[in-house]
């Protein structure tokens, strides 16, 4: 099962910076934002409210025009007494009887900044107050009685939106009757707000729609007749409590500073566990010369370069000591094997030169003389190291044919070796143990043996087969040489054939192999297997 892929150390750093950092910045700027968003609604609020406080007063100022005007209509004793004078002087008199009376109320109460009369039968025009004089001798606002229509007995703006007006005919006594309130003289007597020199208040016929960078309001105040303010929008912003606004720029640049913080742990903790970690795999790989070069960027890392490469240095060292102890080791091994094959086969050899000597047979006891002479030879002069397989072949046929001298009529050897494995090297003497074995284990005394010494090469893997049809080898003795490797050494049994099987292992490694194959009195195999390429050795 593959283990889990865990994070690496700087995104465990980045998720911390912003679990830590974030979520408070978030936190201050939406607060920010919410203060923003509130202190606009608080100044729309209040300029709302202001038009509500300018719509109530003039409500106020209408209601009592409206008042005196369905008064002067329907119970002034001075108008119906002006209106029925005979003579000029009593209608003179009851005329300012009027105009005083208009005078009073305009000043004592809350209503209009102008009143007219106009009496169509004498066509005479009254106005409270009186003319000023840039109106001396003119009629103001009787442009309304002379195009009087439904629209003028409503309140209405004039065409410059300065004046809100009224004009009411009483038809019982032919007279007009109008009041005008003053827009530009009631803005300027409740002042507006204070604060924002981009507010403006103004008077239109109707609602004034959206445009970009203002903010726009409006409060109906009769038919066709509208209160309106507008304000910059970057005059409000601008009213924004400073604080508010260092406050969004600091979270920001706060939040701004994450990548900042995690290039600069990239680079004084990052980098240098990068270096670090592709410095043990470098050993790992096998590259003990493997050295941290980099400049550390702090004590702490220049600290733990030095302790790398002070343990590199210490575990290359360790290691030479211990392969050149195990090398040392293994050679002994491996010359205690010898040792213990040498005594061995010479015994058998000097048992075979005593019996041609006996026997007289003077030439095959030279032969035999000389082949120890080259036997010890190769074998001294090879000691361990590997020898064409040509070499090895030689040897195993010189011991064979001494050997038939001794054994004339007790065995014969045929040669089936593919000439490949002539380029092959092998350990001296280890496959000459096998065919030794035979001559000492396999022969019988009442028929001939037959002996066939084969190999072949295949896929990279060398197989000898080493088969006879003599003696063969019980049960028990054949599972005592298939698991020989596990017996201890000093049960002293197929000390030549455990001695190779384990010079086998020792070369070619676990994958070289020797199965026995055996049945008693049918014969035996012997197959070797050796993991060679000899397509590498051509």
């Amino acid at each position: 099962m593959t283990p889990p892929r865990r994070k690496s150390l700087m995104t465990k750093a980045a998720a911390v910076l912003l679990i830590l950092i974030l979520p408070f910045n978030i936190l201050g700027i939406i607060t920010s934002v919410i203060s923003y968003r509130n202190t606009l609604a608080n100044t729309r609020a209040v300029i709302e409210y202001t038009l509500d406080s300018y719509n109530l007063l003039l409500n106020n100022k209408i209601k009592n025009c409206n008042s005196v005007l369905y008064g002067l209509i329907n119970n002034n004793d001075i108008l119906l007494d002006m209106r029925s004078a005979r003579d000029d002087s009593a209608y003179q008199i009851h005329r300012h009887r009027l105009f005083l009376d208009l005078d009073e109320q305009r000043r004592t109460y809350d209503t209009a900044d102008v009143f007219f009369v106009y009496s169509e039968d004498r066509d005479d025009y009254l106005q409270v107050p009186s003319f000023d004089r840039n109106t001396v001798g003119t009629r103001p606002h009787f442009s309304y009685i002379e195009d009087y229509d439904y629209a003028h007995a409503q309140w209405f703006l004039s065409e410059d939106h300065t004046q809100l007006l009224r004009v009411l005919y009483a038809g019982s006594m032919n007279v007009y009757l109008g009041t005008v309130i003053l827009l530009p003289e009631f803005l300027a007597a409740h002042k507006g707000m204070k604060g924002f020199d981009s507010l403006e208040f103004f008077f239109g016929d109707e609602e004034v729609g959206k445009k970009p960078g203002v903010l726009s309001f409006n409060n109906r105040i009769a038919d066709g007749v509208y209160l309106s303010a507008e304000v910059s929008t970057r005059e409000i912003n601008g009213s924004i409590d400073f604080l508010q606004y260092a406050l969004i720029l600091f979270f920001i640049l706060y939040l701004a500073l994450i990548p900042v913080l995690y290039q600069l742990m990239k680079r004084y903790m990052g980098t240098p566990l990068v270096h670090l970690n592709d410095a043990h795999a470098q050993l790992t790989a096998g590259n003990e010369d493997y050295r941290i070069t980099e400049k550390a960027n702090s004590k702490e890392f220049e600290t733990a370069y030095e302790s790398f490469n002070h343990m590199a240095a210490s575990l290359q060292q360790l290691q030479k000591e211990v392969l050149e102890k195990e090398l040392a080791n293994k050679q002994l091994q491996v010359d205690y094997l010898q040792l213990q094959i040498r005594p061995h086969f010479l015994l058998n050899a000097f048992n075979v030169l005593f019996t041609l000597i006996q026997r007289g047979k003077k030439d095959s006891a030279q032969e035999m003389v000389l082949f120890l002479s080259d036997y010890f030879r190769y074998l001294f002069r090879s000691g361990n190291e590997m020898q064409l397989f040509a070499k090895e072949r030689e040897l195993i046929e010189k011991y064979m044919n001494i050997t038939k001298i001794y054994y004339p009529e007790s065995f014969e050897v045929s040669y089936q070796l593919d000439p490949m494995l002539d380029l092959m090297r092998v350990p001296p003497l280890l496959l000459h143990s096998f065919m030794e074995n035979i001559i000492a284990h396999a022969l019988l005394p009442d028929r001939m043996v037959h002996i066939v010494f084969s190999g072949e090469y295949e896929d990279g893997v060398v197989t000898f087969y080493i088969s006879d049809d003599g003696k063969g080898i019980d049960t028990e003795a054949l599972e005592a040489i298939n698991h020989i490797a596990e017996r201890p050494a000093t049960d002293g049994k197929n000390v030549g054939i455990k001695n190779s099987i384990l010079r086998l292992k020792y070369y070619y490694g676990e994958k070289a192999s020797v199965v026995c194959e055996s049945e008693y009195m049918v014969g035996t195999t012997f197959t070797i297997t050796i993991p060679y390429d000899l397509e590498d050795v051509q």
